[in-house]
């Protein structure tokens, strides 16, 4: 595709799809020259500007960078006063955010929640999440480009803000989610082997690392989980899955050892199990409230499990006997 100084114009109009702007960066970015033909072009739209002459904006005849000893010079020389000035300015801030953009686009944060917090944080297209305990997550400082791309270690909710043209992506260890605007949880703990998403609103469309053919589109108030390798589904109740949000503790269907794992990160205490076997548990359904603490939570496990436990005042360290 030729790139002419009426196409440039019509970036600048905002005129071009996300594609052909797309295009044009790469563009951009693959030559020197190409980058001063557009600084050019950049710097006769805005004196074009600056001095009214709409029409001249709308019927620009093609231009080539073999050819920027003609108009454009003429225009920047004849260009005096605060116009000129105005007009190497923008050109100026163009290349500053232009470099900058691409930086922030390339440049990842790392936004981690500590064992014992939930951290809430909005991203740079109004996405909204809540990390929970453990769970860190990489992302752009700068979505640029056809995708909004984030990368999820542990168990996250977001509200991802609309855009139909630059679909969200979580990418976990597991698989990769891909939304346009929607409210789910994922839950990618690589060290446990777990992956879920449950989809509270809008559609979601779950795809497998380790099977690229199984695609998922999901519904509402359906659990997309991982066994055996192989990506399952099943009805769920999205309240059920996002307790932890609240503070809450579900403790249906875990093993002692994964009971004392999650109550580790939520209460981000350290607990070691110092005794040869496992206690059974005995409880098939239940929920523990972060905020009553670590001490009433063991409390009530021991209703349920015969076990003893003590604390290292000096260390906080707990231990299970």
């Amino acid at each position: 595709m030729e790139i002419t100084k009426e196409y440039i114009f019509k970036c600048f109009r905002n005129e071009l799809s996300e594609k052909e702007k797309a295009d044009l960066d790469a563009w951009i970015a693959e030559d020197e020259a190409n980058a001063g033909m557009y600084k050019e072009a950049l710097v006769e739209y805005e004196y074009l500007l600056i001095n009214g002459d709409v029409d001249a904006l709308k019927e620009m005849a093609p231009v080539s960078h073999s050819g920027k000893t003609g108009i454009v010079r003429t225009i920047v020389k004849a260009a005096i006063g605060v116009a000129a000035a105005v007009a190497i300015f923008f050109t100026a801030t163009w290349l500053s955010d232009y470099r900058m953009q691409k930086d922030l686009s390339r440049n990842l944060i790392t936004a981690t929640a500590l064992p014992g917090q939930i951290v809430s944080m909005g991203l740079p297209d109004g996405t909204s999440v809540q990390l929970n305990s453990g769970a860190t997550m990489y992302y752009p400082a700068m979505f640029k480009g056809k995708e909004r791309e984030v990368r999820l270690e542990g168990e996250a909710f977001f509200e991802v803000a609309h855009d139909s043209k630059k679909p969200f992506i979580v990418k976990t260890f597991a698989s990769d989610i891909k939304v346009l605007g929607t409210k789910f949880n994922v839950n990618a703990d690589r060290n446990a082997g777990e992956f879920s998403v449950t989809l509270a609103e809008g559609s979601v469309q779950v795809s497998s690392l380790a099977d690229p053919g199984r695609i998922i589109v999901m519904k509402p108030d359906e659990k997309v989980y991982m066994a055996d390798g192989k990506l399952m589904v099943k009805r769920t109740k999205v309240k059920d899955e996002i307790r932890w949000k609240d503070g809450i503790i579900d403790i249906d269907g875990l093993d002692f050892d994964e009971l004392i794992d999650k109550l580790e990160m939520a209460f981000g205490v350290d607990i070691v199990i110092d005794r040869e076997t496992l206690p059974e548990f005995k409880y098939t359904g239940g929920r523990l409230r972060v905020s009553d603490g670590i001490e009433y939570a063991l409390k009530v496990l021991q209703h349920g499990a015969d076990f003893a436990w003590t604390k290292d005042f000096r260390t906080g360290t707990i231990y299970i006997r």
